[in-house]
């Protein structure tokens, strides 16, 4: 049995030779290499490694196409195939298991090049001089239409094959599917056979990261992104240098944001660095979560009721913020509740485990504004009373803002491209508003944009026009993505002073950071961990 969970470089090209991609992977701190051959294609240059001197040990697989594979020969060419290069050795040899239980023959030519349970599998036993070293066998299920339900039963019969290694990897709508599978997994550690469990796509990517903390033989990783053997794979250098591999382990407890898409957020960079910084036992991984209500109550109702997978604390952003205040209304007692902020906003983008095991949700999105505000000279240098403020948006984002900026006694007008919303939010929160086409006519001494406007990729989008932008005013866009919008870059050039969204995006986390943990956020260590395109 393996102590640890192993990192294997997926290969699914020869255009670089494919010994200089080992070493490359052996570097990257790679334990072992699968060849894709279906995707490599290249079968001289797969035997060439495989008859030189062994770097790492590898994985040989040849996928077919109806589980994912690029495999276009036929089925008797293919495990005519699999035989000829388990003879050279690799180390490891994956085989679907359906192809297993096909025929006697089939099991007959990958037992000669296979260890089959209760014949050394899943060890590395010496061997005598001579002796010719048979392969760890690799039985494999994929579902390329999404998770069952039924995933204990069908590793159960997995686990019943003479397989030394039993896989399964499903294709995940969402993370709810991901946190099925890591249970599943759970469940099965320290059992008779090692296993691989994971979900493909962007709703799977947890399960990649979190298979060290539940104790799988290995996760797939890649060289460089645009090479992934399947979708979701992270590269070996963001599982190292931003999840932290190498301090996970089953104590570790799990944080993250939950949100739809997410795979852009940067926020696993921030929190991860610092909890690195502070030596907390903890990993913060993207959780992408169905847009609709049901997505999000489906994951954090699985998540509550399943504490064995150590998440202790959520970040929320699109589109799940008021969501999780709805979550949190409709499960009280059980939920420990909401702060006033957060109703205040109406809206949460912060939830935490209580030590009762009950959620709370607080909105730090203001906090952050506020904190942002405070880097621009013009800002401190009056009385808030005394600020006139201009809001674009009226979102999530745009509430907790205005909330913050109401309760420091800030004059604030809101411009939204849907009226009856910016008439809502005025009336909840006590401010004025105005209709959206008025915007270039503000009066203040403050521009704040809580739109997507300007974000990546619609980078060359702006909220108003350069022309509205008066010198003097203090312009802050919420927008971190890229560091400098275009909005920006316009007010800079004349002549207000701009604040980017990374100083309130680092502001927010800092003090998501400080419910979670109960400590002072590194500020620092978290700016510097937020990639240059962002901040």
């Amino acid at each position: 049995m393996t102590a640890r969970t192993l990192l294997a470089a997926s290969l699914t090209s020869a255009a670089i030779p494919l010994e200089q991609q080992v070493r490359a992977a052996q570097a990257a701190g790679a334990d072992l290499v699968e060849l894709r051959v279906d995707c490599i294609g290249d079968i001289s240059a797969v035997t060439g490694l495989l008859e030189a001197p062994r770097i790492l040990p590898l994985i040989v697989t040849v996928r077919c196409a109806a589980e994912g594979g690029a495999w276009t020969g036929s089925e008797a060419e293919r495990v005519a195939l699999i035989e000829r290069l388990g003879l050279l050795c690799p180390g490891y040899i994956d085989v679907e298991y359906a192809t297993w239980r096909r025929s006697a023959n089939i099991r007959q030519k990958i037992g000669l090049v296979c260890n089959l349970a209760g014949a050394g599998a899943g060890t590395h036993e010496a061997r005598t001089p001579g002796q010719h070293p048979k392969n760890e066998l690799i039985l494999s299920h994929h579902d390329l239409a999404g998770t069952p339900t039924a995933i204990a039963s069908l590793l159960d019969e997995l686990a019943a094959s003479p397989a030394g290694i039993i896989k399964v990897a499903f294709t995940a709508h969402d993370a709810a599917d991901a946190c099925r599978v890591l249970s599943e997994l759970r469940r099965r550690r320290g059992s008779a056979r090692q296993v691989i469990a994971l979900a493909m796509g962007e709703g799977g990517v947890a399960t990649r990261i979190l298979a060290r903390k539940f104790g799988a033989f290995l996760t797939y990783t890649v060289l460089r992104r645009g090479e992934e053997a399947a979708a979701g794979q992270p590269t070996i250098a963001d599982l190292k240098q931003i999840y932290g591999w190498e301090r996970i382990g089953p104590a570790t407890r799990v944080y993250g944001v939950i949100g739809w898409p997410v795979a852009h957020s940067q926020s696993p960079h921030v929190h991860n660095a610092a909890l690195a910084a502070d030596g907390i036992d903890g990993v913060y991984v993207p959780w992408a979560v169905r847009p609709d209500y049901e997505g999000f109550a489906a994951f954090m109702d699985y998540v509550a009721r399943e504490p064995e997978l150590g998440v202790a604390g959520l970040s929320v952003t699109l589109p799940h913020k008021e969501h999780a205040l709805r979550w949190l209304d409709e499960r009280e007692p059980a939920a420990a509740g909401v702060t006033p902020r957060a109703r205040r906003c109406g809206a949460v983008n912060t939830l935490a485990l209580e030590s009762d095991g009950r959620w709370l949700g607080d909105n730090t999105d203001g906090l952050g504004a506020l904190a942002a505000l405070q880097t621009a000279r013009r800002y401190m240098a009056s009385r808030p009373a005394d600020q006139r403020v201009a809001v674009l948006g009226a979102g999530g984002v745009a509430r907790a803002i205005v909330a913050a900026l109401c309760e420091e006694g800030c004059q604030v007008t809101v411009y939204n491209r849907t009226p009856q919303r910016a008439q809502a939010l005025a009336r909840e929160l006590h401010c004025a508003w105005r209709p959206w086409a008025e915007r270039v006519q503000y009066v203040g001494e403050v521009l704040i944009n809580c739109t997507s406007l300007g974000m990546w990729p619609a980078v060359d989008e702006t909220p108003v026009s350069d022309a509205a932008l008066r010198a003097g005013t203090v312009v802050l866009d919420a927008v971190y993505r890229p560091a400098e919008t275009r909005l920006l870059r316009a007010a800079r050039s004349r002549g207000c002073a701009v604040v980017g969204g990374a100083a309130m995006f680092i502001g927010q986390a800092a003090r998501q950071y400080e419910l979670w943990h109960d400590r002072p956020a590194p500020v620092e260590v978290m700016r510097r961990a937020l990639p240059a395109d962002a901040g």
